[in-house]
């Protein structure tokens, strides 16, 4: 991005709220330090880069030291080590409307040779790739007045699908993604915070007969669309009521409401979809992390990217860091990649995208490729 392509309508969180800027300058490979901090977060920085040690002043990394303190988004942090961290791109955020300060991993800076938030789930020149495939990409079509596609759907492929479901409520988003299989190519997504969760149900359960219906009449004699969700917490009542539409239309089990998706469920869980714990989050992250970065994904989605640069280590776990930001997007396509591993576990991706294509273009034919899930 240069000094005059912000085109993304991306702000920062300043000291004084939300800002505009007008790009990211490259500023060279150059030495930097890691800052860690009492509060678990760290920064990572030239050497004279500045941080505030109270609203006025502010000091360079070189003349910091442990057990300074620094302003962070919720009051003072502690320096618990500061470390070489090796050479490194750098990059300059370039004019921050009305202000030289802001927030970068909830730490206040100068906007100037600021790498990028420490932690980030993908390196940095993923994160740049992803911003330039997406940057002048928009969705094709609109399914049931806001599921946004990117492409027309494949007769030839299968289809996963997952939802992160929410309480419905103004700023708690539920989140759908769509992914082609074994191209893994983005191919819809969802998100909204004002759907209960019976409308949210219904949303799923629409998408799905819309893709089957749109599949068959492609030519396709049997549609393959696989889905899943998360089940902690706010996932039960989504599988709740699920349980009791099915129950008013004499469905046998929940998932025979969705009668057009086969449900996958983690194995050994007695619940509908998967539990995530600290283990089966890390496993789906490192599965994202290598598709990314090896590029056997296409994303198509802005806002996917958008909130993938915010999607950062805190403690043990990567969530979207920062007031008012979400990773619900990102969090259901690792539903996504847990129904992945568990249906292909040892599948190298790359080589059987290759294979299958191969495949198709000598006949033209549906290639089966077994799934491992879960018996109804």
């Amino acid at each position: 991005m240069n000094k005059k392509n912000n085109e993304f309508g991306y702000k920062i969180l300043t000291n004084t709220g939300y800002k505009t800027f007008s790009g990211i300058s490259f500023n060279g490979i150059q030495k930097v330090y890691k800052v860690t901090f009492d509060n678990g977060n760290s920064i990572t920085a030239t050497n004279d880069h500045e941080l505030f040690v109270d609203w006025f002043i502010s000091k360079p990394i070189s003349k910091l030291k442990v057990g300074d303190e620094i302003l962070g988004t919720d009051g003072f942090i502690k320096i618990v080590s500061i470390e070489e961290d090796g050479d490194t791109e750098v990059y300059d955020v370039l004019e921050v409307d009305g202000v030289n300060r802001f927030y970068a991993n909830d730490t206040l800076v100068h906007n100037c040779k600021f790498i990028g938030k420490s932690g980030t789930l993908v390196d940095s020149a993923t994160m740049r790739r992803l911003i330039e495939e997406t940057r002048d990409k928009r969705y094709s079509f609109v399914v049931n007045e806001d599921i946004r596609f990117y492409k027309e759907l494949d007769k030839h492929m299968k289809y996963l699908v997952a939802i992160d479901p929410s309480m419905g409520v103004s700023g708690d988003f539920a989140a759908i993604q769509v992914f082609e299989f074994p191209t893994f190519i983005q191919v819809a997504e969802w998100m909204s915070d004002n759907l209960n969760q019976n409308d949210q149900v219904e949303k799923l359960k629409d998408l799905i007969e819309w893709m089957y219906a749109d599949l068959k009449a492609k030519g396709c004699r049997s549609p393959e669309i696989y889905w899943s969700l998360e089940n902690n917490s706010v996932g039960e009542g989504f599988i709740c009521s699920l349980r009791e539409k099915s129950k008013n239309v004499g469905g046998l089990t929940p998932q025979d409401y969705i009668k057009r998706g086969v449900l996958i469920t983690e194995t050994g869980n007695k619940r509908m979809g998967f539990t995530t714990t600290k283990r089966t989050k890390t496993m789906a992250c490192a599965q994202l992390k290598n598709a990314l970065e090896h590029n056997r994904m296409i994303i198509n989605s802005k806002e996917y990217v958008q909130q993938l640069s915010n999607f950062t280590l805190k403690e043990v776990n990567y969530s979207a860091i920062g007031p008012g930001l979400h990773d619900d997007l990102i969090t259901a396509s690792l539903t996504i990649m847990l129904m992945y591993v568990q249906c292909r576990n040892s599948l190298d991706l790359l080589s059987e995208v290759m294979d299958y294509k191969q495949q198709i273009e000598a006949n033209d034919e549906r290639v089966g490729l077994p799934f491992v899930y879960i018996k109804r």
